[in-house]
């Protein structure tokens, strides 16, 4: 498998047409015509997960979030990120990020969080693109089962998240039936959430001014962290890639990352 084989397989599921325009999804470090034969998926491009790569003698790193955001104007190692590019220059390693595209896309971010909560009925919440001739946009909205406390849904969110702890905000004896949510930081869909009959709302990076905001609105919010809200999708993808590259005859290995991305610790 070339690395171009590979980008077709991961833009058939997440096109980067999807990308928010401030975003930078694609091939970031390395060369298309790279001959792939070890795959590791990881949530970040960190110095763990580079030292996983090299280990594993992996030839590209898939990630969600993208290494290289804004403008690069030196590639040295002065800064955190020119150290990365430096390291993955040095050992032969591509990197590749599916970002916003991938929390858009269907079956990406936002509807694997649906699904591990246990959503129905399930609808994409700040429509603003079409994927396959049907609507799509960032965040999901959909129903839980049967009604329930804020406070009980909470607990759930946190389990199926498999997380020490979630912080919410709004009355915890409220009866929530309808969910909004989008993965990562979303509080800006808030309004969306709320002007579409949602109860609570899911999402991550919650600052103080906005929880209150939250209180002002009578909306439940939950911030269910960066990590817990996207690290989700990992699994995900490396059976993905490993079910398309199967089909399309290509002999590849695909790793998951073992690193322990969570940089919050709780006490």
């Amino acid at each position: 498998m070339k690395c171009k084989d590979l980008m077709s397989i991961l833009e058939k599921k997440a096109p980067v047409y999807l990308a928010e325009r401030w975003d930078n999804p694609g091939l970031l470090v390395g060369r298309r015509d790279k001959e792939i034969k070890k795959i590791l998926v990881a949530l970040d491009v960190t110095e763990e997960v580079i030292d996983e790569a090299i280990k594993l003698e992996a030839d590209i790193i898939v990630t969600h979030h993208p290494l290289i955001f804004g403008s690069l104007k030196t590639v040295n190692d002065s800064t955190f990120t020119g150290r990365k590019v430096l390291r993955l220059i040095e050992n032969g390693i591509c990197h590749y990020a599916m970002h916003t595209n991938l929390d858009t896309a269907f079956g990406g971010t936002n509807d694997t969080l649906a699904e591990i909560i246990g959503l129905e009925n399930v609808e994409p919440l700040a429509v603003s693109c079409e994927q396959d001739g049907l609507p799509n946009g960032l965040g999901r909205m959909g129903d839980i089962k049967e009604e329930m406390k804020f406070v009980d849904f909470a607990r759930l969110v946190k389990d199926k998240l498999k997380l020490e702890c979630v912080s919410i905000t709004g009355d915890k004896e409220k009866n929530v039936k309808k969910v909004g949510l989008c993965t990562g930081s979303g509080f800006e869909f808030i309004e969306e959430a709320q002007a579409n009959g949602c109860d609570v709302y899911v999402t991550a990076d919650v600052k103080f001014h906005d929880a209150q905001k939250a209180v002002d609105m009578g909306m439940c919010l939950i911030d269910a962290t960066h990590y817990g809200t996207e690290n989700i999708i990992v699994p995900v993808l490396k059976k993905y890639i490993e079910e398309e590259s199967e089909k399309a005859g290509f002999g590849v290995s695909v790793f998951e990352s073992k690193a322990d991305g969570q940089v919050f610790k709780f006490v």
